[in-house]
């Protein structure tokens, strides 16, 4: 199976521990290793190992709620909600995929905007929080899509999240701290971990995956750095680091190349270093993230072991998981975006194939017939076990 890359055209880059203020980049003796073996040949995940259910959901597409890609997915009680930049939207979606609301004012007056950037969710009061870089601002809302209020803020984030009152916000600045906390009643703010010259060198990357995840606490990854912090509402603290062994990327690379992301790219994809580390996320008993060419890694926090896998795929619905997309929300589930292109395909190829066609459930044979080629994505849910 050809496998579709989520990951970036400049996905590329080294696994740097980049905050030296908290952890000396090679001290890293206290954090609980991730060991990921770059070297093996990564199979098919056996699904009955790991989950215990899984879910596809169409996304209902009509005029209003068609949309152009996921910068962001959210899952909040029963919605769930999309961040699409490339419209400026903000899609909101019962947990079956019905169309229920779309955040998206775009203009120059009050409650507008004209571009946005990111959003994330206040699940105490139920309110989703926009944040907009032209101009900057926090636009408030109801979880149903309503204006409630707005205010400036002053700077660029690149991504965001919340936990107790607070904003959790990445710095897109040549600031001296990476990360700004700022709390939504008092206004205070307090900034964390020193930028350091690995940081400087690749402050400019395009990153399309987000940055910080939110499960029960919210989780800080950089492509270029191998260890994953953690924001408890208080503090910022590195809590995991992903090992590569001997494949780990020599921490003067960045001094041979002066700016020079594509040499990089070249010279750590030829001596098969480990890089590009993206949607990490933290559940109940296990870790997922991507690395590398977008292989699915499986972390058990209980057994401290890692596996890496190409894709999944559950015998009951013969569908692969392969295009796994972090998302914010504290449950015990991945997901998996699934274009509709390619699942009338794999539709097609199983009705040739009799018993195939026969094993897919009804309710995916449903979607099938109501769905085009050019709707929106689906998604695929699994549940770990517990």
């Amino acid at each position: 199976m050809i496998m579709k890359r989520i990951l970036f055209t400049i996905v590329l880059l080294l696994c740097f521990s980049s905050c030296k203020k908290i952890v000396n980049e090679l001290d890293n003796v206290n954090l609980e290793h991730i060991k990921v073996d770059i070297q093996e040949k990564y199979p098919e995940g056996d699904f009955k190992e790991y989950f215990s259910s899984s879910k596809i959901i169409a996304l209902e597409t009509t005029e209003r709620s068609i949309f152009s890609k996921i910068d962001r997915i959210s899952l909040h009680k029963d919605k769930i909600f999309i961040l699409d930049r490339n419209t400026d939207a903000v899609l909101i979606f019962s947990n079956t995929g019905k169309f229920l609301n779309k955040i998206q004012y775009i203009g120059k007056g009050p409650m507008e905007y004209i571009s946005l950037h990111d959003f994330t969710i206040d699940e105490n009061r139920g309110h989703i929080i926009l944040y907009t870089d032209r101009p900057y601002k926090l636009i408030t809302y109801t979880i149903e899509g309503q204006f409630l209020k707005e205010e400036k803020i002053k700077g660029f984030y690149f991504n965001m999240g919340f936990k107790d009152n607070n904003l959790f916000l990445l710095v897109k600045e040549k600031k001296d701290k990476m990360f700004l906390e700022y709390n939504l009643e008092t206004q205070a703010k307090k900034r964390f971990v020193d930028l350091n010259e690995k940081d400087e060198f690749f402050f400019n990357l395009v990153i399309e995956s987000p940055n910080i995840i939110r499960s029960k606490n919210v989780f800080i990854s950089q492509l270029y750095s191998e260890t994953i912090y953690e924001y408890d509402g208080n503090e910022v603290k590195p809590k995991y680091f992903v090992d590569y062994g001997e494949q780990k990327a020599p921490d003067n690379i960045i001094n041979k190349f002066e700016k020079n992301y594509q040499g990089l790219y070249e010279y750590i994809t030829e001596n098969n270093y480990g890089f590009g580390i993206s949607n990490f996320r933290e559940s109940k008993d296990y870790v997922t993230f991507n690395f590398y060419n977008n292989m699915i890694v499986i972390y058990s926090k209980v057994l401290k072991k890692s596996k890496a896998f190409s894709f999944f795929e559950n015998e009951n619905d013969q569908l692969p998981f392969y295009n796994y997309f972090a998302h914010d929300g504290d449950d015990n589930k991945i997901i998996s975006i699934y274009p509709a292109i390619e699942f009338k395909d794999q539709m097609s190829i199983y009705k040739k194939e009799i018993k195939p066609w026969d094993k897919i459930p009804d309710y995916i044979k449903e979607i099938d017939e109501k769905l085009s080629s050019n709707d929106n994505p689906l998604l695929i849910v699994y549940t770990f076990k517990e």
